[in-house]
């Protein structure tokens, strides 16, 4: 596993989802760098990290086993940690195991429970997502927001992360993921309230069209205590779509935690 790391001090821990990888945090990071130690892993399948050439290997247990090794590799001790899409289910369950290790905790268009999508595990859409890369060149188009153009060179940011059919298997990995392992979502869901005290912000743009408002309420009555920061017209990706107001709310989570 690759990682970006800038800055020194006290930890803080930003886990990207798909199709994405550590690029999506450099704003952010930048914005935290001054006061902080800033980390943000690469999963297997993304970015400069190896990227194994079976997509069954691409399930969320092994996303966990990874970065729980990354982790301890690290040896970090306390850290803040955010977490964005396939992040939360990939670092919420290290959390829940043990929450005296997370000093605050954010939120950014994520989920730890079944999303009920469609089954998309077909013929077809295996094509789509191996050939025609339709994770970066459909799904960012469709999930972007109004505040920010998402620009040709934005755009190509992301699918130039994919360049072929054996860089996308971690993917698709994360959209069988969807089909198969709700249940398994839903278990490690159940053990969120053991993240209820602690200092928790969520990030959430209002314009995103494939993660919704309701999952908006779920993270509201998992975290009643968590401070909520809704953006119009920012799609699935605020990090990269506000920057400042995410950037702003992290350092005031952060250093008020």
């Amino acid at each position: 596993m690759a990682w970006h790391e800038e800055g020194q001090g006290t930890p803080v821990v930003l886990v990207h989802g798909t199709p994405s990888s550590s690029r999506e945090w450099r704003d952010v990071a930048r914005r935290l760098s001054p006061s902080y130690r800033v980390l943000a892993p690469e999963h297997l399948g993304f970015g400069d990290s190896e990227r194994p050439g079976d997509w069954r290997t691409y399930s969320l247990p092994w996303h966990v086993e990874n970065l729980r090794a990354w982790f301890d590799q690290m040896a970090l001790g306390p850290f803040h940690l955010v977490v964005h899409d396939f992040g939360g289910p990939i670092a919420l369950p290290l959390a829940i195991a043990a929450p005296e290790r997370v000093l605050s905790l954010t939120v950014v268009q994520s989920w730890l429970w079944d999303l009920k999508g469609p089954n998309v595990d077909n013929a077809l859409m295996r094509w789509l997502y191996l050939s025609w890369n339709f994770s970066a060149r459909t799904l960012v188009k469709m999930s972007w927001g109004r505040r920010t153009k998402l620009t040709r060179e934005l755009h190509q940011s992301f699918m130039s992360r994919f360049p072929d059919r054996a860089s996308r298997m971690g993917t698709w990995g994360f959209a069988r993921s969807i089909s198969h392992e709700g249940p398994w979502m839903d278990e490690q869901g159940q053990g969120l309230g053991r993240l209820a005290d602690i200092p928790s912000l969520i990030v959430w743009g209002k314009a995103d069209t494939l993660v919704k408002p309701e999952h908006l309420s779920r993270w509201r009555q998992a975290l009643p205590r968590a401070r909520v920061l809704e953006l119009e017209d920012v799609g699935h990706f605020p990090q990269l779509e506000a920057p400042d107001a995410v950037g702003t709310a992290l350092q005031e989570r952060l250093l008020g935690s």
